[in-house]
This record gives C-alpha cells, structure tokens and sequence, in this order.
C-alpha cells in the first residue's frame, strides 16, 4: 500500500473533494471517545450499544453486538474514522468480520476485515462495487486506525493505520446510508447471513464526518494524486488519544 503522512490523510478525510475553505466550515464533525460514556462530545446524537461491555478505556463488543449511531445527516458524502481491534481476525465461519454497514443490515454488502485484510464485499449479482487492500491489514488484538471517505458523486477510499488501501466508484449508491436516520451500524452483519459473519474485539474512538453541501466529483486526473492536490487543512480527526497499547 501506498504510505501516506498524517497530514495527508488528515486532509483527505473531511475535505476530499471539497472546493475550500467554505465548504470545510460547512462540515458537521461527531466524536465518540467511549470513555466510558456513549454520549458525543458536542452534545450530538448518542451511539447505541447491542449488548457490548463499556468501560473507561472503551467498549468491548461480542459478535453481533456493536454499535449504531442515527441522524448525522450523514448520506452520500462523509468520512469515517475508527479506531479499533478485533481479538481474532479469523474467528469467524469464513474469516470475514463486518465493520461497517451502510443498508440497515439488509445486505450482505459492506465493508470488512477477511482474514485480517480490508474488504469492501459486494454480495453476488448486486452490481454493488468491490476492492481490498490486497495486504494484511489487521492484526488479532492490535488497534488498528481505519478511514474511509465518500464523496457525493460516489467515489470511496480507505486508509488503513495511514496507509492507503484502496480507492473505487460506486456508481449504485451502496455506501450511502439508508435506513431509519440514516443509521450507520459498527460490528454488525447483516440479518440475511446464514451465519453471522461478525468478530468480537474492542473500540476506542469513533469520528463522523458529514459535509453539509454537496462535493464535486473525482479531481480531473483522478486517482490518489487528485485526491491530495484537492486536499485542505483540516487536521483535527486525526488528533486522538492513544488509549489502548
């Protein structure tokens, strides 16, 4: 994978694609530091708990028992970013362990940890889009920063501990969030597997990030270069606490 500095990604989380300084003061920022609290630290919408254990550094979730969080406002164009671990990158019956998904658990699309590597899965015949890292990207027990960024004309990227995993168009809307508002739900499969395709581990920190107005498409001479020329100075995400070894 490509390396990329902090500043770099940083800058690629809130304002990929964003024409300037406007448009980043536009931006609604949530943070969730799961100190031992589930409440957000401006006062925005709590994080909902699926039967996990909170504690002071954290919140430890089972399998199928993560969290959920509604009315962002977040859609088509955000960033993402989570700080986590699962215990076992395999435990799973196929390895595969969801991290994030986007349809209110309807479809087995999303996006996952396989054996302990960075997928965005697309569930056959869905048309839906699909890439991975190609690398070992998560290590059992060992926190792990995850990015990831959509614009509004569809183009997702992931970073992985600041390295660059992958990019891809979506061009069927799979990524946006739907379901009751909005909802974004962590560690959780969806309800169609025939076995839960979901780990047990822990989370430290989550960070949304939802531009209010709309983003332009792909820079012109797409691809990672475009997306660091296109690129502002919003540095703030990326400034956490390094609360778990």
């Amino acid at each position: 994978m490509t390396k990329l500095s902090r500043t770099v990604i940083a800058c690629v989380s809130a304002t990929m694609m964003l024409a300037g300084a406007a448009s980043i003061a536009g931006a609604t920022t949530f943070t969730y530091e799961l100190n031992g609290s589930f409440a957000e630290a401006n006062g925005g919408p709590t994080l909902v708990s699926y039967g996990g254990t909170l504690g002071p550094p954290g919140y430890t979730f089972g399998v199928n028992a993560g969290l959920s969080l509604s009315d962002t406002g977040i859609s088509d164009a955000y960033s993402i970013a989570i700080r986590f671990y699962f215990d076992d990158v395999n435990a799973s019956i196929n390895t595969y362990q969801k991290i994030l998904d986007f349809k209110n658990r309807t479809s087995d699309s999303g996006l996952y940890s396989g054996s302990g590597s960075l997928q965005l899965f697309a569930s056959t015949g869905s048309g839906d889009p699909h890439a991975g890292s190609g690398v070992h990207d998560f290590a059992n027990g060992t926190p792990a920063d995850l990015l990831v960024t959509r614009n509004a004309s569809g183009f997702f990227s992931a970073f992985v501990n600041g390295h660059f995993a992958f990019s891809v168009m979506d061009t069927n809307g799979a990524t946006r969030f739907s379901g009751p508002g909005n909802i974004i739900n962590f560690f959780m499969d969806d309800t169609l597997s025939f076995a839960p395709e979901a780990g047990t581990g822990f989370v430290d920190r989550i960070q949304v990030t939802t531009p209010a107005a709309a983003v332009p498409g792909p820079v012109a001479g797409a691809g990672l270069p475009g997306l660091i020329l296109a690129s502002g100075g919003l540095l703030g995400w990326w400034r956490r606490r390094q609360k778990i070894a």
